[in-house]
């Protein structure tokens, strides 16, 4: 079972290097506008290239409305951190990075491609030009994509790209049409994912160092807004913790988990795309807690509603080690438990992909079987 799964790792690298990889542009007037022709253009997308990055350009990203406050605690939220995003909610960014990566989700899943890969860059707070080809933008693209509202940015792009020594890219123009026509089916999904998000009080970079753990597994959707968040919230250091390979011996289908090395590269790359100016600290971890119960540094804990309890935990130990307790903070993130924002939310997750890996190298085996006596009899046939 183990070179099979070696096998899988080597095909998708081998698919990485040699597939279309687009980048997208969005632009949006803020946070809290309709999503619905957003999402469809990502539908278009798909079916151009292998593999999509998004990259959310906000207009006005200060006029971003927040909740006002009420018996559910929606909050008002007012950054002053300096940021190109100051003003949006935590609620209404993970709104929009939510239903882009679920919506892709969906739609890679309508194609038979649950595998395709996915990041969201917001290109106002990244800190880096993304695609332009410059110092620090390693990302090798093929193809800009956009509506026709993004086209004169993404012209603009490929400029900053000559400048910098790097090729021009094609500009593929969406069908704005299509996109509009076929974007109110996209509503009742971003509706959705709307209803089961919390409205957090969190600003962005409201702490300085912030904390968070996880297996991170062929890194998904759920993982990627995890991360993200984590990244959003903080404004000098993110320490994540990744599960080694001992504590993952009850995993289902464990023989299709990565290495705990391509893991933490996996979470490194993806963090380092989001957000730079932070420093990153991704470390293995061989039980719960890792360095959050010796670091005194660190303010502040993201959890999931699934690992809550486990931060009350953490704060147990800080105080028998007389370290100040790390604030919670939860994140809703879209996972199987989530059935109100259908089915595609049951697809979200490590051990979906790691079923669909076996099931793959199954039907591979077993083609091979039936090959396989084929083929002796008929060159028996032919010796006699």
């Amino acid at each position: 079972m183990e070179s099979n799964n070696n096998n899988t790792y080597n095909h998708k690298t081998s698919l990485a290097s040699s597939s279309q990889h687009g980048l997208l542009l969005i632009v949006i007037p803020n946070f809290e506008a309709p999503l619905g022709d957003t999402c469809s253009s990502i539908n278009q997308a798909l079916g151009l290239v292998d593999r999509l990055t998004i990259v959310v350009s906000v207009q006005n990203p200060a006029l971003t409305p927040t909740p006002n406050n009420d018996n559910n605690n929606k909050n008002t939220n007012t950054t002053t951190n300096g940021s190109a995003t100051a003003g949006a909610s935590f609620h209404s960014v993970q709104k929009v990075l939510s239903a882009l990566y679920v919506s892709f989700t969906k739609q890679a899943m309508a194609l038979g491609r649950p595998l395709a890969e996915l990041d969201i860059v917001i290109r106002e707070s990244c800190g880096y030009d993304v695609g332009a080809g410059g110092v620090g933008d390693e990302i090798p693209f093929n193809v800009f994509l956009g509506l026709p509202p993004a086209i004169k940015e993404l012209e603009k792009l490929n400029e900053r790209r000559l400048q910098n020594g790097a090729k021009e890219l094609t500009i593929r123009t969406l069908d704005e049409a299509k996109a509009h026509a076929t974007g109110e089916t996209h509503t009742p999904l971003v509706d959705a994912i709307d209803s089961v998000l919390p409205y957090a009080k969190v600003q962005e970079g409201q702490y300085g160092d912030v904390a968070l753990g996880g297996t991170f597994d062929h890194l998904h959707a759920g993982h990627k807004i995890l991360l993200s968040m984590t990244a959003w919230i903080s404004s000098h250091r993110v320490v994540c913790g990744v599960t080694d390979d001992a504590m993952l011996k009850t995993k289902k289908f464990k023989e299709f988990m990565e290495p705990l090395d391509k893991r933490i590269d996996d979470v490194e790359r993806f963090l380092r795309i989001f957000k730079r100016g932070l420093v990153y600290e991704v470390v293995p971890i061989s039980d719960m807690y890792g360095p959050t119960i010796t670091d005194d540094k660190l303010e502040a804990l993201m959890v999931s509603k699934e690992t809550l309890k486990g931060g009350g935990m953490v704060n147990q130990e800080r105080e028998k080690r007389n370290l100040p307790p790390l604030t919670i903070e939860v994140i809703n993130v879209i996972s199987p438990t989530e059935t109100q924002v259908d089915e595609v939310s049951l697809k979200i997750s490590s051990t979906f992909i790691r079923q669909y890996l076996s099931e793959q190298a199954s039907n591979s085996h077993s083609n091979k079987s039936v090959e396989h006596p084929k083929t002796t009899t008929a060159s028996s046939k032919a010796a006699h």
